[in-house]
């Protein structure tokens, strides 16, 4: 019997061996130059990492850390102020760890001008 709980006990123990988020990766591509944004986990929802552009666009993202989940914001600077055109949020697991979250392409009111992005779950094992 006791051969049976000491069993139980290491696969509960390995089983709690998980994958913790560090960061996201997000790349963004506006005219044809690629730009690098590292977003780290937030304590709050407010929180928020963001890239400003010369053409008018900013890129904005957050990592939630419960659940985890990544939240990703475009905007387009309308005269005086930014105005939100594209919102992604996603629910995240240790499956995502390294792998694209997906390609996004955001166009703009301008003519001819998008921006476009995927990002990249980074984890760390504890």
């Amino acid at each position: 019997m006791w051969h049976l709980r000491r069993l139980l006990l290491s696969a509960l123990m390995l089983a709690s061996v998980g994958v913790e988020a560090s960061s996201v990766e997000c790349t963004v591509v506006v005219r044809s130059e690629t730009h690098t944004m590292r977003i780290e986990p937030a304590d709050t929802p407010y929180e928020v990492t963001k890239l400003d552009f010369d053409n008018g666009f900013r890129f904005a993202g957050q990592l939630l850390k419960e659940p985890l989940k990544l939240k990703t914001y475009t905007y387009f600077d309308s005269k005086d102020r930014y105005v939100l055109i594209h919102v992604n949020a996603q629910t995240l697991s240790d499956q995502a760890c390294g792998k694209p979250l997906g390609e996004n392409t955001i166009y703009s009111p301008r003519l001819e001008n998008e921006l476009s992005y995927h990002c990249i779950l980074l984890c760390d094992k504890p």
